[in-house]
C-alpha cells in the first residue's frame, strides 16, 4: 500500500524551507519555486517532491506508520551583491540543511525526518549550463502520515 503526500503537506514543506542568509553585512533572499515553475532570478531555490509513497515503520516508539517521499532541493546562485555565487549557494544550502534538521519534530501535517545523518544527503554541485551559476543539490527523505 502506498500513500501520496497531500497538497497541505507540500505547502508546509515549502514554507519551512529557509530562503534568507546573512553573510557579513549582506543579506540575500532567494526566490523559492517548485521545479515545474520558471526560474526567473538568482539566487533561487527549487523544490521537487518525488512521491514514492513507500510504507516506512521508523517510528517504533509511537507505533505510527509513516510513508516516505523524497524532497530534492536545488540552490542556484550567481555572484551578486559582492558575494561569490559559490559562497552564496553554499551558505544558503547550509542554512537549509540546518533548518531541515529540526524536522525531527514534525511540521504541521505530520511531515518529518527521523535522522539528520541518514535522511539528508550530502550537498553536492551539479554544475549548470548557465555560465557563472552555481547549482547545489540536497536530497532529503521525508516522512508523512
Amino acid at each position: 500500500m502506498s500513500r501520496m503526500i497531500s497538497d497541505l503537506q507540500k505547502r508546509e514543506v515549502f514554507k519551512a524551507i529557509p530562503a534568507s542568509v546573512t553573510i557579513g553585512e549582506t543579506t540575500a533572499t532567494a526566490s523559492k519555486i517548485w521545479s515545474n515553475q520558471k526560474l526567473t532570478s538568482y539566487p533561487s531555490i527549487t523544490l521537487n517532491i518525488f512521491q514514492d509513497g513507500i510504507q516506512h515503520y521508523s517510528d517504533v516508539v509511537d507505533g505510527v506508520l509513516y510513508y516516505q517521499a523524497t524532497l530534492t532541493v536545488h540552490v542556484l546562485a550567481e555572484t551578486s551583491q559582492g558575494l561569490s555565487g559559490v559562497v552564496l549557494a553554499e551558505t544558503l544550502a547550509g542554512v537549509i540543511a540546518a533548518g531541515i534538521e529540526t524536522w525531527v519534530t514534525p511540521l504541521t501535517g505530520d511531515v518529518r525526518i527521523f535522522d539528520q545523518e541518514s535522511d539528508i544527503s550530502s550537498i553536492r554541485s551539479l554544475g549548470t549550463s548557465v555560465e557563472g551559476v552555481t547549482d547545489l543539490v540536497l536530497s532529503i527523505k521525508i516522512y508523512h502520515l
